[in-house]
């Protein structure tokens, strides 16, 4: 991230937080420390007041947020709804560009999400889950399993804690899973680092497999417990640091909760949604509220 501007502490960075987003400019806003200057007899100091410092991920787009704030100070829409297409476009190649140099954890956690998913289409479920499922199985017929004791995965096999993350039942299930990483997992990466958003996603998806594995439940997979956790993490991060830049809006946790409660019922099944891990869900929520309220706050840069 490259620092290209100070921002007075009174500005309201949030219209330019979602102008940034929405036109797809990686970005950070932090609030800047104050810092002593000494005085003249070097006896005393006085402490000069802090800003907010914008970052970008691309400095070549400073000239684009400049004009966003040129339009404000005029009472003007932020986003120049009158850009041409051929700019635009060129302007949308290069924010993703940035995006992926930003948040290459993200791009990857998605990347071998897909690669899994290619495997179980081209091996077969049963294979792929061999490999990667909490704990060791036989099959027994073509319909039951013989799973393998917990500690079997302690004393070696210790990737399964995480592993089932990886699968997923269809690719739609893939889809939207990977759709809520990408709208909150990447905000964590892109925000608070990239270490951090590794331990989000490392600790949510053992709590949420070892939550869906103490029901008894063997087979199971998706990266529904890590989406849980990043939703709550976000929610968390941006009401107590709102100024660095977190975007999440009150309602969609509310309807996070619902959805949540929805699937523990009876009606989950009646409408469709057929098996779902509940518990998974639920751990994987609780690890990532828990960390975003435990985890030191991040200090300016």
């Amino acid at each position: 991230m490259f620092k290209v501007l100070t921002l007075p502490e009174s500005f309201d960075s949030r219209p330019l937080r979602e102008a940034l987003w929405a036109e797809k400019i990686g970005h950070q806003i932090t609030l800047s420390q104050a810092r002593p200057t000494e005085a003249a007899s070097g006896d005393d100091a006085e402490s000069h007041e802090g800003g907010q410092e914008l970052w970008l991920a691309d400095p070549e787009q400073l000239p684009r947020v400049i004009a966003m704030l040129e339009r404000q100070s005029r009472g003007e829409p932020l986003r120049d709804a009158s850009a041409g297409a051929a700019t635009r476009g060129t302007a949308s190649s290069q924010s993703l560009i940035a995006l992926m140099r930003q948040t290459p954890l993200t791009w990857l956690v998605g990347l071998a999400c897909c690669v899994t998913v290619l495997f179980q289409y081209a091996l077969g479920q049963a294979a792929v889950f061999e490999w990667l499922a909490i704990v060791p199985f036989e099959l027994v017929g073509s319909q039951h399993i013989a799973p393998e004791p917990l500690s079997v995965t302690l004393a070696g096999e210790w990737w399964r804690l995480w592993s089932p993350s990886l699968m997923h039942f269809g690719v739609l299930h893939l889809v939207f899973n990977l759709l809520w990483l990408w709208v909150f997992g990447r905000q964590i990466e892109a925000i608070d680092g990239g270490w951090r958003f590794a331990l989000v996603v490392v600790l949510s998806g053992v709590a949420a497999n070892l939550a869906q594995y103490a029901t008894g439940s063997v087979l199971f997979g998706g990266l529904s417990g890590i989406d849980f956790a990043v939703i709550g993490y976000v929610f968390i991060a941006a009401r107590r640091r709102p100024a660095l830049g977190y975007q999440m809006q009150r309602s969609l946790m509310i309807f996070m909760l619902i959805y949540l409660v929805l699937c523990m019922t009876p009606l989950s099944s009646a409408i469709g949604l057929g098996a779902i891990a509940n518990e998974a869900h639920l751990g994987g929520l609780l690890t990532g509220l828990l960390l975003g309220w435990l985890l030191p706050r991040r200090s300016a840069a």
